[in-house]
Protein backbone atom coordinates (compact mmCIF):
# COMPACT_ATOMS: atom_id res chain seq x y z
CA UNK A 1 0.00 0.00 0.00
CA UNK A 2 1.35 3.29 -0.84
CA UNK A 3 0.12 6.64 -0.34
CA UNK A 4 2.76 9.25 -2.35
CA UNK A 5 0.23 12.41 -2.00
CA UNK A 6 2.31 15.38 -3.07
CA UNK A 7 4.57 14.75 -5.60
CA UNK A 8 6.98 17.34 -4.50
CA UNK A 9 8.32 15.86 -1.40
CA UNK A 10 11.62 14.27 -0.86
CA UNK A 11 11.45 10.75 -0.05
CA UNK A 12 8.85 7.88 0.05
CA UNK A 13 6.22 6.12 2.91
CA UNK A 14 4.93 2.92 2.03
CA UNK A 15 3.81 0.09 4.07
CA UNK A 16 4.86 -2.77 3.69
CA UNK A 17 3.19 -5.62 5.63
CA UNK A 18 2.94 -4.26 8.97
CA UNK A 19 5.90 -1.69 8.54
CA UNK A 20 6.21 1.76 7.86
CA UNK A 21 8.80 2.30 5.19
CA UNK A 22 10.58 4.99 4.51
CA UNK A 23 13.05 5.13 1.54
CA UNK A 24 15.53 8.49 -0.04
CA UNK A 25 17.15 8.52 -2.52
CA UNK A 26 20.76 9.37 -3.28
CA UNK A 27 21.87 12.68 -2.73
CA UNK A 28 18.48 13.88 -1.18
CA UNK A 29 18.10 16.82 0.72
CA UNK A 30 15.45 16.61 3.50
CA UNK A 31 13.70 19.64 4.35
CA UNK A 32 11.05 19.98 7.42
CA UNK A 33 8.56 20.56 5.27
CA UNK A 34 9.13 16.94 3.83
CA UNK A 35 9.65 15.59 7.44
CA UNK A 36 6.02 16.78 8.25
CA UNK A 37 4.76 15.55 4.81
CA UNK A 38 5.58 12.01 5.61
CA UNK A 39 5.01 12.07 8.64
CA UNK A 40 1.02 12.62 7.74
CA UNK A 41 1.58 9.59 5.04
CA UNK A 42 2.59 7.91 7.96
CA UNK A 43 -0.62 8.55 9.91
CA UNK A 44 -2.49 8.22 7.14
CA UNK A 45 -1.20 4.34 6.08
CA UNK A 46 -0.66 3.39 9.63
CA UNK A 47 -4.60 4.31 10.10
CA UNK A 48 -4.61 4.35 13.49
CA UNK A 49 -2.42 1.45 14.47
CA UNK A 50 0.79 2.44 15.66
CA UNK A 51 3.71 0.63 13.76
CA UNK A 52 7.70 -0.26 13.34
CA UNK A 53 9.30 1.84 10.89
CA UNK A 54 12.19 0.97 8.21
CA UNK A 55 14.14 3.90 6.85
CA UNK A 56 16.59 3.95 4.41
CA UNK A 57 18.81 6.41 4.08
CA UNK A 58 21.65 5.47 2.02
CA UNK A 59 22.98 8.32 0.18
CA UNK A 60 20.75 11.40 1.97
CA UNK A 61 23.05 14.13 1.00
CA UNK A 62 21.38 16.49 4.09
CA UNK A 63 19.02 16.63 6.44
CA UNK A 64 18.10 20.21 8.21
CA UNK A 65 17.73 20.31 11.42
CA UNK A 66 14.16 21.45 11.38
CA UNK A 67 13.46 17.89 9.82
CA UNK A 68 15.43 16.34 12.55
CA UNK A 69 12.92 17.89 15.15
CA UNK A 70 10.55 16.79 13.59
CA UNK A 71 11.27 13.43 12.99
CA UNK A 72 12.28 13.43 16.59
CA UNK A 73 8.35 13.84 17.58
CA UNK A 74 5.42 11.90 17.91
CA UNK A 75 4.68 9.17 14.79
CA UNK A 76 2.48 6.41 14.75
CA UNK A 77 5.39 3.80 15.37
CA UNK A 78 6.89 2.11 18.44
CA UNK A 79 10.03 1.77 16.61
CA UNK A 80 12.33 3.43 14.12
CA UNK A 81 15.41 0.82 12.03
CA UNK A 82 17.36 3.11 10.41
CA UNK A 83 19.64 1.44 7.47
CA UNK A 84 22.57 3.39 6.17
CA UNK A 85 25.81 2.10 4.55
CA UNK A 86 28.50 4.87 4.93
CA UNK A 87 29.75 6.87 7.86
CA UNK A 88 27.97 9.67 7.03
CA UNK A 89 25.44 8.09 6.84
CA UNK A 90 25.80 6.86 10.50
CA UNK A 91 26.79 9.93 11.71
CA UNK A 92 23.70 11.82 10.72
CA UNK A 93 22.13 9.37 12.84
CA UNK A 94 23.86 9.17 15.85
CA UNK A 95 23.52 13.00 15.49
CA UNK A 96 20.04 12.77 15.54
CA UNK A 97 19.54 10.72 18.19
CA UNK A 98 22.17 12.70 20.63
CA UNK A 99 20.89 15.98 20.14
CA UNK A 100 16.72 14.88 18.96
CA UNK A 101 16.08 12.63 21.45
CA UNK A 102 13.21 11.00 19.52
CA UNK A 103 10.45 9.90 21.82
CA UNK A 104 10.70 5.84 20.20
CA UNK A 105 13.36 3.84 20.21
CA UNK A 106 15.72 4.42 17.16
CA UNK A 107 18.93 2.70 15.92
CA UNK A 108 21.06 2.54 12.91
CA UNK A 109 22.25 -0.59 11.14
CA UNK A 110 24.06 -1.53 8.16
CA UNK A 111 22.21 -4.28 7.71
CA UNK A 112 18.73 -4.52 6.48
CA UNK A 113 18.42 -7.89 7.60
CA UNK A 114 19.59 -7.10 11.46
CA UNK A 115 17.22 -3.71 11.35
CA UNK A 116 13.89 -5.95 10.20
CA UNK A 117 15.02 -8.36 12.79
CA UNK A 118 15.09 -5.54 15.34
CA UNK A 119 11.73 -4.29 14.13
CA UNK A 120 9.75 -7.33 14.88
CA UNK A 121 11.32 -7.60 18.62
CA UNK A 122 8.61 -6.98 21.16
CA UNK A 123 8.29 -3.06 21.19
CA UNK A 124 7.66 -3.36 24.92
CA UNK A 125 11.38 -4.32 25.63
Amino acid sequence: MEDQGDQDVTGTMELSGNVLHLKWAHGDVVTERDAVALMQRARILSAGRVLPMLVEMTGVEWIDQGALKAFAGTWPVTRAAVVGTSPVDQTIAHFYTGRHKPVHPTRFFTSMDQAMAWLMEDSAT
